[in-house]
């Protein structure tokens, strides 16, 4: 069963409520959790795991790609992220394009390229929000982390956003080097203004695969961190809400109401389709599956393509038959699929709770 569409008089084929287009596949930090599908594991290439295609579209032909996904999908809300999305010379005038054709845009930056002068065109165009990521409140562990000289950036792009008028919102990665540090972040997000907060728990894809040890939560932290969230979110008026799905199995979610959990789209009826800049769509940002190209093929064509039908239906063997299989699939399957070579395999957060 391919990913079902509804249809839409005068919007192509069908419809599906979101698009992520990722700008680049080029970024001036190295953080070693980082999920991107093209920064290759240090083993490199294999016949399994090809090298993934760099490159992207000039301005021109950039925007036909994304306005013609935009036809055919009907989608009203795009995310826009990269690598980094603002080393494009061309990305705030294609943020504004998109803006004139969707009902809300969100942009995922490092802010190290965020100035007054693009705060002020952010707003004016009605930029729904910027998401920073804070990974400490302490600078020279958030430097560390992140592989360059940027908590200051972070900091003063959240400010000239939050002065032009552009919503901010927050992204905490959960790691084994910051654990404990979430509190503080939520402090730093309330002095900056920041009232929307996503959390995520590291899962490795990309070079990722190569930093598990060293960067892997433990389970006791995450929830310690939730713990955090759910007394901190309604103190400093802070949404929180999980980018990568927490397993029920291992951390009982109704312990943090204040909370909102997510799982996986893939297989549901609002997956969060993946456009990179070159066309190649994906079934998300950290599946290296390339479904078709957009240039290439209808994108209903495109969303009929059998791994969107075999994902849900492959789920790792101890997960089979929990109360929770149909929504959790097991966490996250890209992840399991990038560390251990296979769809089904289990991933690497989820191994720690299992018996030995």
């Amino acid at each position: 069963m391919a990913v079902q569409l509804d249809a839409e008089p005068g919007t192509g084929p069908g419809r599906i409520p979101r698009v992520d287009f990722e700008f680049t596949t080029g970024c001036d930090h190295r953080c070693g959790h980082c999920y991107n599908v093209w920064n290759t594991p240090a083993d490199g290439p294999t016949p399994a795991t090809p090298a993934y295609p760099r490159g992207a579209l000039e301005t021109e032909e950039q925007w036909a790609m994304m306005a013609r996904v935009l036809d055919e999908t009907g989608a009203q809300h795009v995310t826009v992220t990269g690598g980094e999305p603002l080393l494009r010379r061309d990305a705030v005038v294609l943020l504004e394009r998109l803006c004139t054709r969707v009902r809300t845009v969100q942009l995922i930056t490092n802010g190290s390229h965020v100035t007054p002068e693009i705060a002020a065109r952010f707003a004016r165009a009605g930029l729904r929000s910027v998401q920073l990521t804070l990974l400490s409140a302490d600078r020279d562990t958030h430097d560390r982390l992140k592989g360059a000289v940027c908590f200051d950036d972070t900091v003063r792009a959240a400010l000239e956003l939050r002065e032009a008028g552009v919503p901010v919102q927050c992204c905490f990665v959960a790691l084994r080097e910051n654990a404990g540090m979430l509190a503080g972040v939520m402090e730093l997000c309330l002095v900056l203004g920041i009232r929307g907060l996503s959390y995520n728990r590291m899962s490795p894809t990309g070079w990722a695969v190569d930093e598990i040890e060293r960067l892997m939560p433990e389970i006791a932290a995450v929830e310690a961190d939730l713990a955090t969230a759910n007394r901190l979110g309604p103190r400093y008026q802070i949404r929180v809400s999980t980018a990568m799905p927490i397993p029920p199995c291992l951390i009982r979610m109704g312990r943090y109401p204040h909370v909102q959990f997510g799982f996986c789209s893939v297989g549901s009826h609002s997956p969060n389709i993946v456009v990179d800049p070159l066309g190649n769509v994906r079934s998300c940002n950290l599946s290296s599956e390339i479904l078709g190209n957009t240039r290439a093929q209808p994108f209903a064509e495109i969303l009929a393509n059998p791994y969107l039908e075999r994902f849900p239906r492959t789920v790792p063997e101890p997960c089979r038959g929990c109360a929770y299989e149909r929504s959790c699939q097991g966490g996250c399957k890209e992840s399991g699929a990038a560390t251990y070579g296979a769809l089904g395999e289990l991933e690497p957060f989820v191994r720690q709770g299992m018996p030995a």
